[in-house]
């Protein structure tokens, strides 16, 4: 399949400023919406995931599109992801919330998968305009540069992003007496830019277990494009664009360290800890 991976992140680049940016920092009220109890969603979020799937079918008309907001809408369009055909996956705006309270952190995400396979990646900073792409067996970049993973192979030396439950528990492990606790890295509230961090090596594990597609397709392939590794703990398979109800992703920058680092972080566990 090929690709003009230039053209798309042109595309991607031009809906944000066509429909995010001259939104951000003046929402009106009525601009924000709840989806589901503290669940946001901005009418940037729906206007540009609509241009969004209209400019990339037009692209690839054989393809189907799987976007946040279509899917909050009618469940059934996940069933593409099983599809045989090309898939773009979007998240028009990741970080919403931060979106919505002006906080500039925030960012559109993008994959195209095959069967199951992902094949190329966008992470789009509108507000630093910077763009993260990855192609499979291309590499990484971000605003044109090579992102690489900083290949650190002690557990210890690992800053590492966790959900504020499993950081709290590991410090109550650390207060028993348990093990120490690693160097913990801020989330940001958008894993737009945790995926980014991750890539260039700003921290180095991360574990996830809200495993949206749209909110980890992109990242994990920016990611093994960087250098970096990643496994599921309960399948001990590579991720894929599909929908997990119960397992755990975790990223670490190498093969060697992964299995260390699941034993640090879920002790006395083959699966994973919240």
């Amino acid at each position: 399949m090929k690709l003009d991976v230039d053209h798309i992140t042109q595309i991607i680049c031009d809906v944000a400023e066509e429909e995010i940016m001259p939104r951000f920092q003046k929402l009106s009220r009525g601009d924000i919406m709840e989806k589901s109890p503290g669940d946001l969603v901005t009418t940037a979020d729906i206007e540009a995931e609509i241009k969004l799937s209209a400019r990339l079918k037009d692209y690839m008309p054989a393809s189907l599109v799987v976007g946040e907001e279509a899917v909050s809408r009618d469940t059934s369009v996940l069933d593409a992801l099983q599809s045989d055909q090309p898939i773009w996956i979007i998240d028009p705006v990741d970080g919403t919330r931060n979106f919505a309270n002006g906080n500039s952190v925030f960012g559109s995400m993008v994959a195209l998968a095959y069967r199951g396979e992902l094949l190329a990646s966008w992470i789009h900073d509108p507000a630093r305009s910077r763009t993260a792409v990855a192609e499979k067996g291309a590499g990484a970049t971000l605003a044109g540069k090579r992102l690489h993973v900083k290949n650190i192979t002690a557990f210890e030396r690992m800053t590492v992003s966790l959900n504020p439950s499993h950081r709290k528990w590991l410090k109550k492990r650390a207060i028993d007496g348990l093990g120490p606790v690693p160097h913990m890295a801020s989330r940001y509230g958008a894993v737009a830019h945790d995926y980014i961090s991750l890539a260039a090596g700003e921290f180095h594990c991360a574990q996830y277990r809200r495993l949206h597609p749209w909110d980890h397709a992109p990242g994990v392939l920016l990611h093994r494009e960087a250098g970096g590794y990643d496994l599921m703990i309960g399948a001990q398979d590579k991720y894929r664009p599909f929908i997990y109800e119960e397992d755990c992703l975790l990223l670490t920058p190498n093969q060697d360290i992964w299995e260390e680092t699941r034993a640090f972080l879920n002790p006395g566990s083959d699966t994973y800890h919240v």
